[in-house]
């Protein structure tokens, strides 16, 4: 009879989901680069709070439910301090997602189960595990190939070194063009006439390709703090050292003009030589935020800057497509544009640090 069944205790059978031993290093490596670590999870309060113990997230563990009655300032300021909330429902994780974003922060999910679609998504970067559900790939941004998180750090490294490699690319590009019209302007209003040949824009716009293709390749580091673009601070600063490169090739052709003594068709060799020069020497100054010198380049990068200046160095000499200079002439344009980059230098570094670059 079922009624006169009896139970009795035999034992008690403890089950665990143990996170993975690399977790707490993966985190910290994360926290190092400036990225706050927040675990949402719908266990109880208790297990959420023992497991962000162990990898190291933090204690400050709250439930889903303290956000109601918040407005939406005091939402945003208790998920800032917390490490983590518990009891956490699919749509909790999809809300504090977009508030995070209304509220300015970049904001990156991981997850694997079809209800973390809707939060992968929304998020800038919605990472899905190696082991999750195809709904959750498809909504990622990207989607891990190996068990454990430890890509995400990869990830995030590879990111801030290619923004490195645009932010490079930008402060070369305004910097020529801020030089070009105003030494454009300039020569044009003081010779009355454009102060290089179409043939030699033609070449000059050559020179510049090289050397802008090799950016791709330079070496660089991610930062230890998150990137962003700041238009308004990369333009003046880019603006103040295209000014100053403009002041060095309207003195050299002061120079050509007044000590060389040279015709305008030389001395249109003569300005089209300081730009290619000058192109060359900009890549090495802009790559690195700190004084040049601070890192080396890629050995592509200097191989084609030399190839370049060597190159363009004999056809000025010896006359191809453009009316010939002497050698001591063109050495000496190459050593002042090198000399004034090395200046130039000492005045990017601080630039650099005002504007935030």
């Amino acid at each position: 009879d079922e009624n006169n069944i009896s139970f009795s205790l035999v034992g008690l059978l403890a089950i665990a989901d143990p996170p993975r031993l690399d977790s707490k290093d993966m985190i910290a490596e994360i926290r190092s680069l400036g990225i706050k670590c927040l675990m949402l999870t719908g266990d109880s309060i208790s297990i959420a709070k023992e497991i962000a113990r162990q990898v190291g997230i933090g204690d400050h563990i709250n439930l889903v439910n303290d956000l109601k009655g918040l407005t939406s300032q005091e939402q945003v300021k208790l998920i800032e301090r917390s490490d983590g909330f518990a009891e956490v429902y699919p749509e909790d994780k999809y809300y504090i997602v977009t508030l995070l974003q209304a509220s300015g922060h970049a904001v990156g999910m991981t997850g694997d189960g079809v209800n973390d679609a809707p939060a992968l998504k929304q998020a800038e970067l919605g990472t899905a595990v190696s082991e999750a559900t195809d709904v959750a790939k498809a909504s990622a941004s990207i989607v891990l190939t190996q068990p454990g998180l430890r890509e995400i750090v990869d990830a995030v490294k590879i990111s801030r070194k290619t923004y490195q490699r645009m932010l490079t690319w930008v402060l070369n590009k305004i910097t020529k063009v801020v030089e070009v019209i105003i030494l454009f302007t300039v020569g044009f209003f003081w010779l009355h006439d454009v102060v290089i040949s179409l043939l030699g824009m033609s070449l000059l716009v050559f020179a510049n390709d090289f050397a802008t293709m090799s950016i791709a390749t330079d070496n660089v580091k991610s930062t230890s703090s998150p990137n962003k673009w700041e238009i308004k601070n990369i333009t003046l600063a880019s603006l103040v050292l295209g000014m100053f490169f403009a002041l060095g090739d309207l003195l050299i052709m002061y120079i050509g003009q007044k000590y060389f003594k040279l015709e305008f068709d030389r001395l249109q060799t003569l300005v089209m030589l300081c730009l290619v020069f000058n192109s060359q020497f900009r890549i090495l100054l802009v790559r690195e935020r700190r004084h040049f010198w601070s890192s080396t380049p890629n050995k592509s990068l200097i191989l084609v800057n030399i190839l370049v200046i060597v190159g363009f160095s004999l056809l000025g000499i010896i006359g191809i497509f453009m009316p010939n200079l002497p050698l001591n002439q063109v050495l000496m344009i190459l050593g002042i544009t090198m000399a004034y980059m090395i200046c130039i230098d000492f005045i990017k570094y601080p630039v650099f640090r005002l504007f935030r670059v």
